[in-house]
């Protein structure tokens, strides 16, 4: 496929006219950004089935046309520079610094001089051999004095590694071939009214000092210019001529007009080769300038992930913050308000420099997308809902506002923010019935509550955007799992907490529902690893993601009762039945018909296999274990 670009201009106050002479664009352009992916600065396409779409939105929602490319961003940017006046002088830094500083990378270019140039040289480096000179330089308003001015010639190639003060000079026409980061420290403006803001500490930190690389590179007729970052050929057409894909590749028609397969192109048109595009023919007079990109693997993983999680304060949130920090993650969480904020969360992760947190209600659709437009998170972790059974029968609107709506708000935003990620969407076992068990990816939905309704939505939902906007869309179904972030009103810690009582000398009978329902129960901990293993993986699928062993809610409050030295026997039957210590014959539980729940799924547990043969995962916590450690902690 050939993608043909419509360009993104720029107007600028020092705008020269050769672009007027090539665009139809204002007479004040200084800049056309020819293959741009740049957020609200994108190419647009102007052919094919993607035609009137941002290359930005193809090169998310369309890998497989990039060769699968690792990378979040377009990786290049290629524009014509058109320049009446100076351009301000600037500096970019190294990937160590960038990663250090912003978690980006850093910036390489080149800039190919046209042939309407007149300008005679640019700005290559700076005549200082340290900091602290140009530090008094600086505060002498002498830089001008200091900067260094390179020679240059229509078809050379100038090369502007990483930390070399540069600057554009007046009257220049060029092509810029550029890495994708928006990381530009200005040094100097030659103290031109407005004033724009510079970079003076930056700046100072990342040049390269008494560098004296040779940065000029003349391209001949058939030439290649190869580098880390990009390989860039000069490629002349007389005739016809077949042409081999080299991957993905980037083309400018510097001079002439022709064809490809069929097609008129002349000079200033940009398009781009896609991986499919195996063979091509060119005819005619051209004069091109084509980019092949490079993969920087060992680069990107130096990068931190960035990971917003909805539903941050519930213990799955907390789990999952744990995690990702210790695998030097930057987290955003979404809050509904400040002071809702767990005192756990302000004593462990409020002075992490990786922690971020941000207002937002799932209920707000323009907040959900602004969230996600800030954050350009790699993986997000949907864990927010409301998430009682018994509440969603009291609330069933609201219950289906936050989990059917707000997911789908939230797989909108993500539609149309034009970002590569991955998301997991927490699911819930309660989609089942429970009357065939054990539960699998392919069980019957069959929900018995509100709650259990608004969790298939989300579920159902999650696959219809996977499938029809090629999104990066997880399901997990995790069954039943505790820890000490858990709240009360969930049967497991209300069991462990009276029990903690029990075991503190107080007098207290612990009332539930069903003794005989049938679940399982996990450690939080497992689960969060569960959820980040699931997003780790190549493609996105649907996971049960369970222990795999179930046992009765009579099971748990024995096993929990006797951690603490208490034996306890049944007597009497349904409403009527008690636990009682065998030694003291003290009633410590009832049956209360307020917690029996209408339409209760009977067993609920799951079948993992999928799950355990994709990720090789296994859980560390069985019941015994997961008991001890909620008495304990």
């Amino acid at each position: 496929m050939i993608l043909f670009l419509k360009p993104y201009f720029e107007i600028k106050p020092w705008a020269g006219k050769e672009l007027n002479k090539i665009y139809d664009c204002p007479s004040t352009t200084g800049e056309a950004w020819i293959v741009s992916g740049y957020k609200n600065k994108s190419s647009i396409v102007m052919n094919g089935k993607y035609k009137g779409q941002t290359l930005r939105y193809i090169w998310h929602k369309h890998p497989e046309l990039f060769d699968n490319f690792p990378d979040k961003e377009f990786p290049l940017l290629l524009k014509l520079i058109s320049s009446g006046d100076k351009l301000s002088v600037q500096v970019h830094p190294n990937d160590d610094y960038a990663l250090k500083t912003k978690n980006s990378l850093g910036k390489f270019e080149c800039w190919y001089i046209l042939p309407e140039t007149k300008s005679k040289d640019v700005i290559l480096g700076i005549d200082v051999r340290n900091q602290i000179e140009l530090r008094d330089i600086i505060r002498k308003n002498l830089i001008e004095k200091f900067l260094i001015k390179k020679e240059i010639r229509p078809d050379d190639l100038i090369i502007v590694e990483p930390g070399t003060v540069h600057a554009i000079q007046e009257n220049t026409f060029l092509l810029e071939i550029q890495e994708s980061s928006d990381i530009t420290y200005r040094l100097y403006d030659y103290n031109r009214e407005p004033k724009r803001n510079l970079h003076i500490e930056d700046s100072l930190n990342v040049i390269d000092y008494n560098n004296n690389k040779n940065k000029i590179h003349n391209f001949k007729e058939q030439d290649t210019f190869k580098n880390n970052h990009f390989n860039i050929y000069k490629l002349f057409i007389e005739g016809k001529e077949y042409y081999e894909n080299k991957g993905f590749e980037i083309f400018y028609i510097i001079d002439g007009s022709g064809k490809i397969n069929n097609t008129s192109i002349k000079k200033g048109d940009a398009f781009i080769l896609t991986t499919d595009s195996q063979k091509v023919e060119f005819s005619g007079n051209l004069e091109m300038i084509a980019v092949v990109p490079k993969r920087k693997e060992k680069e990107r993983l130096k990068m931190r992930k960035t990971a917003l999680i909805t539903g941050l304060t519930n213990q799955d949130g907390y789990y999952l913050t744990k995690l990702l920090l210790e695998k030097n993650y930057e987290v955003h969480g979404v809050i509904q308000s400040r002071s809702q904020m767990p005192s756990m969360y302000i004593n462990e992760f409020a002075e992490d420099k990786n922690f971020f947190t941000h207002i937002g209600d799932l209920t707000d659709a323009s907040n959900i997308n602004r969230i996600i437009e800030f954050v350009k998170p790699d993986e997000i972790y949907h864990l927010a809902s409301q998430s009682h059974v018994d509440v969603s029968f009291e609330m069933p609107e609201y219950t289906t506002e936050v989990n059917s709506l707000g997911t789908l708000r939230l797989l909108d935003a993500i539609k149309s923010s034009e970002i590569r990620t991955k998301i997991f969407n927490l699911s819930s076992p309660y989609m089942f019935s429970g009357d065939t068990y054990p539960q699998n990816e392919n069980t019957l939905l069959d929900p018995k509550s509100p709650y259990a309704v608004s969790k298939v939505y989300a579920y159902q939902i999650g696959r219809c955007y996977r499938e029809n906007y090629n999104l990066f869309i997880t399901n997990g179904i995790c069954y039943n799992h505790e820890s000490p972030m858990r709240e009360s009103s969930f049967v497991a810690m209300k069991i462990v907490d009276c029990a903690k009582q029990v075991r503190n000398g107080k007098k207290k009978i612990l009332e539930l529902g069903n003794l005989n329902a049938r679940r399982e129960w996990g450690h939080t901990a497992d689960y969060a690893y569960a959820m980040w293993l699931s997003l780790q993986q190549d493609k996105p699928s649907d996971y049960v993601i369970s222990t795999g062993e179930s046992y009765t809610v009579r099971e748990f409050v024995e096993k929990t009762y006797s951690k603490i030295g208490i034996d306890l026997v049944w007597r009497g039957k349904d409403l009527e039945e008690v636990g009682v210590d065998s030694t003291t014959n003290e009633v410590l539980v009832r049956v209360s018909p307020q917690f029996i729940r209408p339409n209760d799924a009977k067993v609920l547990v799951g079948d993992s296999s999928k799950f355990l043969r994709d990720t090789g995962y296994s859980f560390k916590y069985d019941l015994d274990k997961l008991i001890e450690s909620l008495l304990e902690e």
